[in-house]
């Protein structure tokens, strides 16, 4: 399973431009994922922000193309978010057509309890979005502020009055010769002041900027001055971020930390004019979340028939040696206790048809665990077949539950789990009818 990967884009406050389009303050286009919209007329520096997000070495979460008078049509693909353009243009996309309760998705995926929290929403827009990933981070946080702020020595460089640890000496000689009586010191100091709880704040502070639901603001922003009680607010990068390692003691900050991840991964435009209103993008690829779901729903299943293990992203034997070799890791990879493959999954969160690369894909990793396989798609309703592979192993499509008519949460996991359970049954059934036969034989 890879990590859960976000795109945005936060740029420095911009002045509408004159011209086609220049102020669309409180003009929404809503679309749904693989969706398209209606031609458009957008100006110039609204296209250029568009385009830009091709810049981001990542899939991209919206595609532009033209039509012969020169209007605009936006395609969406698995990414759900919001994105608003320099002329104050909104753009949403929602998850509608796979997920009626992304929520519910979202807290399935992260594991995060929130029964606690009364607070409900629809969601049918982008402000519900971000409102969902706040539910989660607030749920998260109070989880580890009521566990206790996590502790860690962190490097301190400060001119006082005393020497407390050693001396910068580099620093202390240049300071003022007059200055006799101030020392330039390095020590490390045991804190919760560390890049971790700055982290945690760091996201707060942007996700505060985002929630729309003002209970839930106001519990957010309790939490905020919560933590500037012990925390001082500094900047975070991704390579801050890529240095922050969980260990036994501060495990607990696992999911919130994910979150934060998802708040902070974002880059700062240069180009943009001084203004009013900031340019804001900010996607999550709900394919990276539909991974925790199907692995989550699969442990979960396996849990319940006897001598079954699951692992995500699991490093299989290559199909090709050499120098054309590449890394194979299905997104979920169940096997028996001895080590045998029982079946391969790969998740796709998509709503068409089965494409030919899904095929491709899965059919690699088929033939190189000689097991039983099946593409992992959200529920649709839509007719899910089986084929074979060299007319030996089965490869299945089939849909996990994802958009049951249930009415709560707890419902929600059961019927979700369901789904995965009834696959591993199934593929469990196939296998030893196939041992009678032999036996028999």
């Amino acid at each position: 399973m890879s990590d859960s990967v976000t795109t945005g884009r936060l740029g420095s406050p911009i002045r509408a431009e004159s011209g086609a389009g220049s102020n669309r303050d409180g003009d929404v286009v809503s679309l749904e994922e693989h969706d398209s919209s209606h031609p458009i007329e957008l100006g110039q520096r609204d296209i250029t922000f568009l385009e830009s997000l091709d810049d981001l070495g990542q899939t991209t979460p919206l595609d532009t193309s033209f039509t012969s008078d020169g209007l605009v049509i936006i395609e969406t693909g698995s990414h759900v978010g919001t994105i608003t353009l320099p002329s104050g243009l909104q753009i949403e996309v929602t998850p509608k057509q796979t997920v009626t309760r992304l929520l519910w998705a979202l807290q399935y995926a992260f594991d995060t309890p929130v029964e606690t929290f009364d607070f409900e929403t629809s969601f049918t827009s982008a402000s519900s979005f971000f409102d969902a990933l706040g539910v989660l981070f607030q749920a998260e946080l109070q989880t580890v502020l009521d566990h206790g702020l996590h502790r860690d020595y962190t490097r301190r460089r400060e001119i006082r009055n005393h020497v407390q640890g050693r001396i910068d000496v580099q620093r202390q000689l240049q300071r003022p010769t007059a200055v006799t009586t101030d020392f330039a010191v390095e020590y490390d100091e045991f804190t919760t002041d560390n890049l971790l709880n700055q982290t945690v704040l760091a996201s707060l502070r942007i996700l505060l900027l985002l929630v729309q639901n003002e209970k839930l603001s106001s519990r957010l922003k309790q939490q905020e001055q919560q933590l500037r009680e012990f925390v001082s607010v500094e900047p975070v990068s991704m390579t801050d971020l890529r240095q922050i390692e969980l260990s036994r003691l501060n495990d607990h900050y696992e999911a919130l930390l994910e979150l934060a991840r998802l708040i902070l991964a974002r880059e700062f435009f240069e180009d943009v004019r001084a203004g009013e209103r900031r340019s804001l993008a900010l996607f999550v690829n709900m394919n990276d979340v539909f991974e925790r779901i199907v692995e989550r729903a699969f442990r979960a299943a396996a849990k319940n028939i006897s001598n079954l293990q699951v692992e995500g992203q699991a490093s299989i034997p290559n199909l090709v040696e050499g120098p054309h070799a590449v890394t194979m890791r299905p997104d979920v990879l169940v096997t028996r206790d001895d080590g045998t493959p029982v079946t391969v999954a790969d998740a796709k969160w998509k709503t068409g048809s089965t494409s030919s690369g899904d095929v491709y894909q899965l059919t690699s990793y088929i033939l190189a665990l000689e097991a039983p396989g099946a593409i992992v798609y959200p529920q649709t309703g839509g007719e899910r077949k089986e084929s074979s592979v060299m007319g030996t192993y089965p490869l299945r499509s089939i849909e996990l539950a994802t958009n049951p008519d249930v009415d709560t949460y707890d419902d929600y996991v059961t019927a979700l789990e369901e789904s995965a359970r009834q696959y591993l049954n199934a593929i469990e059934g196939a296998s030893e009818s196939v041992h009678d036969r032999t036996e028999y034989a």
